[in-house]
């Protein structure tokens, strides 16, 4: 057993946690960082997305941008253009081996592989002690690993899950210019289902089924099927003419909460365990880097972390009226899907769900989609948190 002392202590090495790290390292701060995960290997299983305006973060590694999207749902489909934003992705492995390259010329940061076992702290100084019983002092903790305590359980709990296939194919069917933001299911019950394709190259995408619903597909089979069917039925591909060159699987919580800031005095919560995740799309990459840009500029500064704010409540009981109606009509769900994206412009859809905009705007936005589901929901939710 041992101890030992640092100024900043990131626990968890994922998309929050490194984000963090890089803030810091690229902005100079000086003080002692030890970064603890379980592992650091660079691992090709997730892909991360993001819609922005100008300068994305990370611009180093954006493995592709677009500025077109197909969407389809129920009697409308078509073609949707951005203009003020471009769609990017970031692979998890790029973003990785990125960032821990720089954080290892960093003689102050310190990277180490163990298990965390619990956090503890009090008024001067927080602890974190691994499964190997060593104890990490440090004058903050901020934390990506464990789930704190909220206060109240979710009334609309559902889970945002999918699978992915990266396939290169025999043949170039695929626009590389364009995504399919949203091609939804309409066989599915029991949730709201679409397809999300991300083209690559002529002969390379990735394909997801995604799932909004209470509980995961009982069989990874399901997925899988919907995606071959999907490849036949869009693409005329058969089996034998792609390869599945790599696989995605997540777990998205959206959850009408608002997570605590802290997880105990002096260890604060970040990413998902932080409420960075949008309760109605899933989406958290750029409210992760908007976040710690902001935290990591008061520490370089030596000031006390700025604590994250989470939502306005308006857009908190925007993302909770959405859930209600995910979760109680399927035929519902659909049509404000498609009247949101038929009646309003991808660049106003985006202001909305990036909660960058005014009353005027949320009014129009509220009033381009079926009333009848936005009525029942504020009806069973008038009294809120």
């Amino acid at each position: 057993m041992s101890t030992n002392k640092f100024d900043i202590i990131i626990a968890g090495g994922g998309l929050s946690g490194l984000s963090l790290a890089w803030n810091l390292a690229k902005g100079g701060y000086e003080g002692e960082v030890l970064v603890i995960d379980s592992t650091f290997a660079p691992q090709n299983t997730k892909t991360w997305c993001f819609w922005d305006k100008a300068d994305p973060p990370f611009p180093e590694i954006i493995f592709k941008k677009w500025k077109k999207t197909y969407f389809s749902a129920l009697d409308f489909e078509g073609f949707l253009y951005m203009n003020k934003y471009s769609y990017y992705c970031i692979r998890q492995s790029d973003f990785k081996e990125f960032v821990l390259t720089e954080l290892k010329k960093r003689k102050n940061f310190t990277l180490l592989e163990e298990n965390v076992l619990d956090f503890s702290s009090n008024k001067n100084k927080a602890a974190l002690v691994t499964k190997n019983s060593d104890t990490y002092l440090a004058d903050y903790i901020f934390q990506s690993i464990f789930k704190p305590e909220v206060d109240r359980e979710s009334k609309y709990p559902l889970v945002q899950h999918f699978l992915g296939f990266e396939i290169k194919t025999t043949i170039p069917v695929f626009d590389p210019a364009t995504i399919t933001l949203m091609d939804f299911d309409e066989s599915f019950e029991g949730g709201v289902a679409f397809m999300y394709v991300l083209p690559f190259k002529g002969n390379r995408a990735l394909i997801e089924y995604t799932v909004f619903s209470q509980e995961p597909l009982k069989s990874k089979k399901e997925y899988r099927s919907k995606i071959r069917t999907y490849l036949k039925e869009k693409y005329n591909l058969e089996k034998e003419d792609y390869e599945v060159k790599r696989k995605e699987y997540g777990e998205i919580p959206m959850e009408d909460q608002k997570y605590p800031a802290t997880y105990s005095s002096k260890v604060i919560n970040l990413g998902t365990m932080g409420g960075f995740t949008k309760p109605s799309t899933g989406y958290t990459f750029k409210r992760v880097q908007n976040y710690v840009k902001i935290l990591s500029e008061s520490l370089i500064k030596g000031k006390e972390p700025v604590l994250p704010a989470g939502s306005e409540f308006r857009y908190r009981y925007y993302d909770l009226l959405i859930l209600h109606i995910l979760s109680n009509s399927d035929k519902e769900s659909l049509k404000v899907f498609r009247d949101l994206f038929k009646n309003n412009t991808l660049d106003d859809v985006f202001d909305f769900l990036s909660e960058n905009t005014s009353i005027l705007e949320d009014l129009k936005i509220m009033s381009s989609v079926p009333s009848i589901p936005f009525i029942k929901a504020i009806g069973k939710n008038l009294k809120v948190k």
